[in-house]
Parts: structure tokens; sequence; C-alpha cells
């Protein structure tokens, strides 16, 4: 019997299914974009699977679950790239697993194809009688009625994930309510994956990363996202196109660059945290006092945009009111900082000034090019040069990743 067609929706489990009750022998050839998969039955029971992404390989199974190095790995891929061996044969030779570990890998590799399979919306498959060949193979023993249970178990919970996670481009970041890493309990998956959020990340970026299934990715995301240990981190899109007097996309930029000090001082002033942002503002440029009367890094977003936006739209002799805005803005982060450092010292104020080149190597990295995008980021720098300065504190401790670097290329 041959078969082929495209399919959508719940399609592809009625093939598996018509495959499974007519007890068939052959390869069902499953294909999506770039993605193909084959699976392979005898007398109805899946018996093997192969898939071109490398989140279903053999070896990397193994590897994120510690089971081989990166290392071993790297070395089995090309002796068996070289000598054209079967990785599962070259691992178990060089003692780095034992056969009944292979043969439950081989498992869990042929239902990682089969459960990504069955995920799939639309495609294009092609089944084919024709005899196999198993000797010297691994084979499993799956029934396809099983996994395709399974599969809907985790196609409903998906669901559910989605509505907490409704986008894979969704960037989070970690919530700052843990206090240390001694009051989180993970396993090791779960610590995979959070060592991946770093508010930088989308969700489609660390499934890649991570080489987990898109299923595992979610279910871990919405654990982290229940317990309160991560947050969404809202996206802002920096655009010239925008409306002149839509300040929305800056304040959120500057409210993410005042995060970093806010959560350093808090700690170290109490209550005066609070009072600092106010005493920093008498030392503004006269321009900029009227401008930020009534912002305050502690107040919601919304209510400092309608005192920003207010405040504009009083001053008629503003020629751009967003590059006066952003350095505004400027002014007062290099006040602020200032303040910051005669009172907690250089040592901590270089802890917060890493942390905020993080946020504009974010900036720069991943927001569309605008004159709004280049004047933060150069604003910004002159900002960390100056109290650089003023502190004499040594740029030798910056990481590769910093500021510095991102403009000396």
């Amino acid at each position: 019997m041959n078969l082929q067609g495209d399919f959508e929706g719940l399609t592809l489990s009625s093939i598996l299914q018509l495959l499974y009750n007519d007890q068939k022998t052959g390869v069902l050839t499953v294909s999506c974009d770039k993605e193909e998969s084959k699976v392979f039955f005898e007398q109805g029971t899946i018996v093997y699977a192969s898939a071109s992404l490398k989140e279903a390989r053999l070896g990397f199974l193994m590897r994120n679950d510690g089971i081989i190095s990166a290392k071993q790995l790297q070395k089995c891929l090309a002796l068996g790239r070289e000598n054209k061996i079967y990785i599962g044969k070259i691992l178990v030779d060089k003692g780095y697993i034992s056969i009944d570990t292979l043969k439950k890998y081989n498992n869990k590799q042929v239902e990682a194809i089969l459960y990504n399979l069955l995920f799939w919306k639309e495609g294009r498959f092609e089944y084919r009688d024709t005899k196999l060949n198993l000797k010297g193979m691994i084979v499993t023993q799956l029934n396809p009625m099983k996994l395709i249970l399974e599969a809907s178990r985790r196609i409903d919970e998906l669901s559910v994930f989605k509505e907490f996670i409704p986008s894979d481009n969704l960037v989070f970041q970690m919530s700052g309510k843990v206090q240390s890493k001694e009051e989180i309990k993970l396993n090791a998956n779960e610590w995979r994956i959070l060592s991946l959020v770093d508010g930088t990340r989308s969700v489609h970026q660390i499934i890649k990363q991570s080489t987990y299934d898109e299923f595992a990715v979610y279910k871990i995301f919405f654990s982290m996202i229940s317990s309160g240990l991560i947050e969404q981190k809202e996206e802002v899109q920096l655009d010239d196109k925008i409306g002149e007097d839509d300040y929305s996309a800056i304040l959120t930029v500057f409210h993410d660059i005042f995060q970093p000090i806010t959560k350093n001082i808090v700690d170290e002033l109490g209550n005066r945290s609070y009072s600092l942002f106010e005493e920093s503002k008498s030392s503004l440029k006269i321009e900029f006092k009227e401008v930020f009367k009534d912002f305050h890094p502690y107040n919601h977003k919304s209510s400092n945009l309608q005192a920003v936006s207010s405040s504009l739209a009083k001053i008629d002799v503003i020629e751009d009111s967003k590059d006066f805005l952003i350095s505004g803005f400027a002014d007062y982060s290099f006040q602020v900082l200032k303040k910051v450092g005669e009172i907690i010292g250089p040592n901590p104020l270089n802890e917060i000034l890493n942390d905020i080149e993080k946020v504009l190597g974010y900036v720069k990295k991943y927001q569309a090019g605008s004159k709004e995008k280049s004047k933060i980021v150069n604003d910004m720098k002159n900002v960390i040069e100056s109290i650089f300065l003023e502190f004499k504190i040594e740029k030798k401790g910056m990481t590769n990743s910093s500021l510095f670097s991102l403009f000396s290329r």
C-alpha cells in the first residue's frame, strides 16, 4: 500500500492509527518546510524513527541529560562521520554508555520524534510498504496508539501553557523576588532553562539553544512563572515612525536602566532609596527640572508617562521632544548615579554600571535601528564613562560584552 498527501490537524494521528490497525510494514516519511522525519513500522508497531532536527538525535538527548559530555559527543560524532558508524555503537565501544542505556535512549529518541510530529499542524506525508532491514539496529517496540494518547495530553497541556506564554517571541527575566540561589529548588533540566533566561533571549531562542523540545520548555516556563521566579520583560520598539508625542518606548527603556539602581540600593538605603531620586533632581540642568518634577522610578510607568508627556506639552521651544527627553534622562541618570556612588562607594557602583550596560547591550543588539536608539546608547555611554572618571573606577574589571567593547567594534 502506498499513501501520500498533505495533512492538517489530527490527520497525521489518523494515518498512524491506520498503519497500526492494518499491521503495516514500511516507512512513513513526514516533511514540513525544511524538516523531515521517517517512521519505520514492523507489523503495525513503530520500531525506529529518524529526524533531521538535532534536538531528536540520540547524542544530544544523552548530552542534555548529562549521560555523556559535550567533548565525548563531538569526538564520537567525528568518528561516526569518518568511519560511517552509528554513534550508539561508538558510545558503547568507547565505554561511555552501556547497552541498556543505549536501548533506553533509543526509545527516548523515537518518542521525541513522534511527539514532535504529532505537534505539527500541517505538512506532507508519504507511506510506502517495504521490507525493513533491521540487522544490527537496536529497535524499539512502540504502540502508536499510546503515543497518540500521550501526545493529545501534551497538546492539551501546551494550550494551557500558551495562555501564559502566548508567543515564543516573548522575552523573560528573573523577577528578583528570590533573594538567593539557595532558595531555589530546581532539577537539572529546570536549571538549564533558567540559566538561559537573561532578559535578552526569546522563548524561541531558548528552545533552540537548550535543544529541549517545545513542550518541555513551555512546561518549565509555566512552572517558573507560576512560582514567581521569572517574569515577562516588557518589549518596546524604538521606531522613528512612531508618533512624535509617543514617549512610551523611551520611558520603558529608561525604566529598565533605573532597575539595576533601585535593586542595588534598596538594601543599603532602605526608605532613603526613594528620596535619593528626588534629591538628585536638584542637580538637574534647569531645562530638565520641570520635565522630571513628577517623575519617579518607583511610580507605575503609566503615571510616569502621563507626567512626562504633560510636562513636555507645556514647553513650546523644543525642536525635537524625543531628543530632548533622552538628553534629560541621561542627565538625570548621571545625577542619580553620582549620588549613589557618593553613598555606597565605587565597588557597588561598578556592579550597577555593569548591569546598566547589559540593558544597553540588549537595546543595541535587538532593537531596530532608529535615531532614538542611537541617542539612548550614545548618551548613556557618555554617562557611564563620566561616572567612571568621577569615581576613578578601573575599567579593567569590565567584561568583554560591556558597552565599551560594543563601541570599539
